[in-house]
């Protein structure tokens, strides 16, 4: 039997709706791939983020089970967000498996994969500060220079309120970039084709975060100058170059782990905390911890932590009384109003109600829903305000996309999915036994 080959492509931050609004005279590849092959909606996890959606794909299990629920650690004992890597899961990926061990592999600009680890193939990791070695092997980037490849890496490409057109010419280079070197290591112009290809654009929704406004009622943006629409059309020339290598031994899956809708305003749940006594400020404005019952978690986790003493170092509620304290803060958040809506502001749910695993003390010990996707919880002030989120007018949703074709999927199945799902269908698409383990179920309904 002929060996099976899998292309993996990540339009991160795709909307259904968008790639619907375009239609395929602007977007032609993502329509061929829906029309040709398998495709259905993909639902994110409980809280659509990136990071608990790419470790939930190619780990196949849930955030409790993997442990990670943002790119920072949502519990640390001096209250200062821990910036997370690969080390952060309890699975390992995929291609990290035993049973991987005999394929290549060709790994681009996933989060998770810094501090990069050896591979039987390429990888150009998703570090989440400076750094010099960023890939394996150590001379990629030097073997990619004499391709005319220069990779860049996200965390270099960050707005601060700058030009647009200098911004957005930046994000889609940096996916260029990556989509350039994921094409010479398929060609084998670096060495070993990879068995197996994954390739994470992020231009989607880098843009999407900025500029979603553009898009609104009442904008006079002309459609050629819509910074979104410029991702989308990158990432669909990507895809119809991917989908072109589709053969009777190569099969390609395209997805997101999140979707992406309006945003119109942050509210800070610290605000409401300290309104009701359970949050103590310094004279300088930051938190007075010895005082203090609860307060808002890292954006990403969307939720509330209970100062718990021995888990934090000023921590000052008894374990004892932590449930009725939770209770508390519970009865605070329900009965908040939205400042900019005067309707309710969020639900607030204990963490088992929506998380099972043995990961589950990683999560914030309330997990907040709100009532209106266009409001959103702050997050915690010390990263909230590094990453400009008051700049930004999109913001992440539940609903995203995926689709398949090749061998490993029936032409014209459809199914919904859910991020856990993508792992065991790679194993299909390479021929690899699906372990038991994964969560998810295969999507292609090939074989």
């Amino acid at each position: 039997m002929a060996r099976r080959r899998a292309l993996v492509l990540i339009t991160e931050g795709a909307s259904p709706d968008l790639i619907d609004r375009w239609g395929p005279a602007l977007l032609p590849s993502f329509h061929r791939i829906r029309d040709q092959g398998a495709a259905g909606p993909m639902r994110a996890e409980v809280v659509p983020y990136e990071p608990p959606g790419l470790f939930s794909a190619f780990t196949g299990r849930n955030p409790a089970e993997h442990g990670c629920f943002s790119y920072w650690a949502v519990h640390t004992p001096d209250y200062r967000p821990l910036t997370l890597d690969g080390t952060a899961s309890r699975h390992p990926f995929l291609w990290q498996r035993e049973e991987f061990a005999d394929r290549t592999v060709a790994v681009v600009n996933v989060f998770g994969t810094h501090p990069v680890r050896p591979v039987n193939g390429y990888c150009l990791s998703y570090p989440m500060r400076g750094t010099v070695h960023a890939c394996h092997p150590r001379d990629l980037p030097i073997r990619l220079a004499h391709e005319g490849i220069r990779p860049v890496h996200d965390v270099t490409v960050w707005f601060t309120g700058g030009p647009k057109d200098t911004f957005v010419a930046d994000v889609l280079n940096a996916d260029r970039q990556r989509a350039e070197a994921t094409f010479a290591m398929l060609d084998g112009k670096l060495g070993d084709v990879p068995d197996l290809a994954v390739l994470n654009l992020t231009a989607i929704d880098r843009l999407s975060h900025v500029y979603w406004q553009e898009l609104e009622a009442g904008s006079t943006v002309a459609e050629a100058d819509l910074a979104v629409l410029k991702a989308y059309r990158l990432a669909d020339e990507v895809l119809g170059r991917l989908l072109d290598r589709v053969d009777e031994t190569t099969s390609l899956l395209t997805f997101s782990e999140i979707g992406f809708g309006p945003l119109r305003a942050y509210c800070s749940v610290n605000d409401v905390l300290a309104a009701a006594g359970l949050l103590s400020l310094r004279p300088d404005g930051g938190p007075d911890w010895e005082h203090t019952t609860a307060f808002e978690s890292v954006q990403g986790s969307q939720g509330v932590n209970v100062n718990l003493a021995g888990r934090y170092k000023h921590g000052r509620v008894d374990p004892a009384d932590r449930v009725r304290a939770r209770e508390d803060v519970q009865a605070v958040i329900r009965a908040a109003v939205n400042p900019h809506t005067g309707l309710p502001l969020a639900d607030a749910v204990p963490r088992e109600e929506v998380y099972d695993g043995p990961a589950l003390d990683n999560a914030p010990d309330l997990v907040l829903v709100p009532a209106d996707r266009r409001y959103l919880p702050l997050g915690d002030p010390f990263w909230s305000g590094r990453t400009n989120r008051r700049l930004q007018s999109g913001w992440h949703r539940h609903e995203s996309v995926w689709a398949g074709a090749g061998p490993a999927f029936a032409p014209g199945s459809t199914r919904a999915a859910r991020t856990v799902d993508v792992a065991p269908t790679i194993a299909d698409m390479l021929g690899v036994g699906v372990a038991a383990e994964f969560e998810g179920t295969v999507l292609g309904g090939a074989r």
